[in-house]
Parts: structure tokens; C-alpha cells; sequence
């Protein structure tokens, strides 16, 4: 009955022995010299034997409600997270012990960090999975169809001057299709793996503005779509890495193009404000669905998957757009009105 299992116990019980002891003791030395008769010593030796029991009663109570169950309920929940339950937590409110209570939440906030990082791992784990899905299946189509149409060639089809041309260029065609998705997937690895340093520095963004369109001005025919630009201003310099800014401009205006209608225009809009410059690129296209919005800027995510894969996208072009902005401290907003257009626009620090 009187079996005493750990220390902090054993301490308590002692100390509650020797005290009730020492004070009977005292008692009975009191007695004793103020001539009590013997008949009170039985009744002292009883109450001395009560008072360890009912101290001891509750000494078991007190250690194990405040401490005992407590840790047994810790070291369960532990038990619990580390088996592969990850929302095993422990309640804290009705702990009373401070310590243990500093311990119930410690553990309670290591298991919840530790939660979202299992299920961050998981999430990056499935990214990783589609990701490396969608760069085999972008890397299958121009490849098969370049070996399909040497393929043919080589069963005859030289002998023939109309066929050759035309499979030839198809050849070509998705050589530069699939030469255009390696070096936006190079870019993306690079950027997202921190490996792409930005060299910033101020320069003027309308001559970067001009040259981009300049360079765009063959594709912009073949698409029979017109560029525009509306800005008065000469110079407008600003913060950044021009070359990298001049490659997301260049792909929002690439996009603004394939996606537009025949006769439509692209309008690359500048607007001064206090600190800033904003820049935005407008079509007057297909637009997007409002369900679409937040996810065009994601790897190989492609609103109308035909119409993209007949355009050539390799559909990276608008998530190192995303890259490149955030990368200055800025990040792309888009508006868009299905069958209407699509406007994007970031911001610069002047």
C-alpha cells in the first residue's frame, strides 16, 4: 500500500513522514512535561498514523493529477506523432503544472511545424511528380514528331521534292519548338534554384520597351495582330536587371500575341507615379475565365492545352514571367474579360 515509486514521490512522502513524526514528538514531549497521563499517548500514536495516511492519500492524488497523467498524456500523444499520426496534440489547458504545461506546448508547437512541413514535403513531392510529367510529355511530342517525319523521309519520302520540303520544315519547326522549351526550362531551374543572378542596375525602360517591340515585329505580322505603345515619355529609368525584365516583357507580349485575334493589337501601356512606373501589356484576344486567373502563371498549366500546343507555347513562358517580377519584388496582375482581352501588368521602383 505504502509502495512509493519515484523519486519526486519518495522526496514528498519522506518529507510529510518526518514532519508528522517530528510534530507528534513534539507533541508527546509536551505532554509529558506538562504531566499528561499515558492514556493520551495511544491517542497521539493514532493520530500520527491517520495523518500519515491521509498526507500520503494525497500526496498520490496531487502528483497524479498535476504531474503523472499529464506526462503519461504527453508521452502518448508522442507515442502517437511518432507512429504516424500527425495531429496528435496534447491538451494543455488543465495541466497545472507550469513546467509540464511549458513542455505539453513545446511539444504541440514542434508537432505542428513538423505537420506542415510533412505536408509541404508532400505538396513539393507531387509538384516534383507533375512537373517531371509534363516536361517528359513536352519533350515527347516535337521529338516523336521529328522522328516520324525522318522516318518517312527515309522510306521514300526524299524522292519526292513537295514532301521533303514540307516534312523538313516540320522537322524544323519542332527542333525550334523543343530548342525553345530546353532554354525555358534551363531559365526556370535556374531562377527557381537561385543558380540566375540579377544584375540590377538603373536604366531607361522606354528604350527596353521599344527594343523588345522591335524585335517582335515579324511575329507580330505573322499573327496579323498590331503593336501599340502608349507612353509619351522619352526616358523612364529604372531599378532592375534589364536583360531579365526585357525577357518577361518579351514573353508577356509573345502571349498577349498568340493569344489574340487576327487584326487584334497588343498596347504596351507606361504609367509614372510617385516612386513607381507601371507597365502593362494589352490584347485584345480571347481573355480569361475568371477560374483561370491565378493559375495561368503556374509550370505548364495551359488554358486551352489545343490552341496552345498549335501556337508553339511551351507553356514556362508566363512562370518565369512570374519569376523575374518576384524576383523584384513585384508580381503580375492580371484583368481580363473572356472574348474581350487580356490586360497584365507589374510595377518598377523609378
Amino acid at each position: 500500500m505504502f509502495k512509493i515509486k519515484g523519486p519526486i514521490e519518495s522526496s514528498l512522502h519522506k518529507t510529510a513522514f518526518w514532519l508528522v513524526t517530528m510534530t507528534c514528538l513534539i507533541i508527546g514531549i509536551l505532554l509529558y512535561a506538562m504531566g499528561s497521563s499515558m492514556q493520551a499517548f495511544p491517542l497521539l500514536f493514532l493520530m500520527w498514523i491517520g495523518t500519515n495516511i491521509v498526507l500520503w492519500l494525497m500526496i498520490r492524488i496531487i502528483i497524479h493529477l498535476g504531474i503523472v497523467q499529464p506526462l503519461r498524456d504527453l508521452l502518448a500523444s508522442m507515442n502517437s506523432f511518432i507512429g504516424g499520426i500527425s495531429t496528435a496534440r496534447v491538451d494543455s489547458s488543465n495541466i497545472t503544472s507550469f513546467e509540464i504545461k511549458e513542455l505539453a506546448d513545446a511539444f504541440n508547437g514542434l508537432a505542428e511545424k513538423s505537420s506542415k512541413d510533412i505536408s509541404e514535403l508532400k505538396k513539393l513531392e507531387q509538384v516534383r511528380s507533375q512537373f517531371l510529367g509534363n516536361v517528359s510529355h513536352e519533350l515527347r511530342t516535337p521529338i516523336f514528331s521529328i522522328q516520324g517525319y525522318l522516318e518517312t523521309l527515309l522510306d521514300g519520302a526524299l524522292e519526292d521534292p513537295a514532301v521533303r520540303r514540307k516534312f523538313i520544315e516540320r522537322s524544323h519547326a519542332n527542333a525550334v519548338r523543343l530548342n525553345l522549351l530546353l532554354s525555358d526550362l534551363i531559365d526556370i531551374s535556374k531562377i527557381e534554384s537561385g543558380e540566375m543572378r540579377m544584375s540590377y542596375r538603373y536604366f531607361n525602360i522606354v528604350e527596353m520597351i521599344q527594343d523588345v517591340l522591335h524585335s517582335l515585329e515579324y511575329q507580330a505580322q505573322q499573327y496579323k495582330v498590331e503593336l501599340i505603345t502608349a507612353f509619351d515619355q522619352d526616358e523612364v529609368s529604372v531599378y532592375g536587371d534589364k536583360e531579365r525584365l526585357s525577357q518577361a516583357l518579351t514573353n508577356l507580349v509573345e502571349n498577349a500575341m498568340k493569344y489574340n485575334k487576327p487584326g487584334g493589337s497588343v498596347t504596351v501601356e507606361l504609367r509614372l507615379n510617385t516612386s513607381i512606373v507601371n507597365i502593362s501589356v494589352k490584347d485584345t484576344g480571347i481573355g480569361i475565365a475568371e477560374e483561370h486567373k491565378d493559375r495561368i502563371f503556374e509550370r505548364f498549366y495551359r488554358v486551352d492545352k489545343d490552341r496552345s500546343r498549335s501556337v508553339g507555347g511551351t507553356g514556362l513562358g508566363l512562370a518565369i514571367v512570374k519569376h523575374i517580377l518576384e524576383a523584384h519584388q513585384t508580381s503580375p496582375m492580371v484583368e481580363s474579360v473572356p472574348g474581350e482581352g487580356t490586360s497584365i501588368s507589374f510595377s518598377l521602383k523609378i
